[in-house]
């Protein structure tokens, strides 16, 4: 389940929840450090709290960290919580745990350079029982390519009732 993908109208949260959705050729192993020469250049962290189901669906909310690399991968981890269930069952109630990791891409759309997911293997736990979900070809805008912090108002051009969104990204440059 690729949170970032799913949650399209939050159009950054499906962006960062495909951070955390990334799929492509074959996972990249974790180096969360500057090791083996591949160094990283930015973190990104990610969080969306969701108590209106009109705007979420079931989504609840999600928790995600990233590490972007030199040399055009990234790793992610995930967690995701569905606080929402329906009479016909649990719905996405309960938690959920995901690794991503695949490409990106420095992209200007309009905004100025943003960290852009291009391809990515998710593989999720909890709720997603083992499942692996490759997604080779996306466009997932993660944050500016510098230092940001942005909230749910400055991602998405609005605020509601029960909605928080918020996105970290800093320069990991040496």
């Amino acid at each position: 389940m690729s949170l970032l993908k799913r949650v399209r109208v939050f159009g950054l949260i499906a962006a960062m929840v495909a951070v955390l959705a990334i799929g492509g050729s074959a996972p990249v192993a974790a180096d969360y450090g500057n090791s083996g020469g591949n160094v990283q250049l930015y973190q990104a962290t990610a969080s969306m709290s969701c108590n209106n189901p009109s705007l979420c669906a079931n989504l609840g909310g999600f928790w995600a960290w990233a590490v972007f690399n030199q040399d055009g991968t990234f790793d992610g981890e995930i967690t995701f919580c569905g606080h929402m269930s329906t009479p016909a069952g649990p719905g996405l109630a309960g938690a959920g745990h995901e690794h991503a990791s695949g490409h990106y891409a420095i992209a200007d759309f309009g905004l100025g350079p943003w960290i852009v997911i291009t391809d990515e293997v998710d593989v999720l736990t909890g709720q997603g029982h083992g499942l692996t979900i490759t997604i080779l070809k996306e466009f997932v805008p993660v944050g500016p390519a510098a230092k940001a912090h942005l909230s749910t108002a400055a991602l998405l051009g609005f605020s509601a009732p029960g909605v928080t969104f918020q996105v970290t990204i800093t320069p990991m440059h040496t």
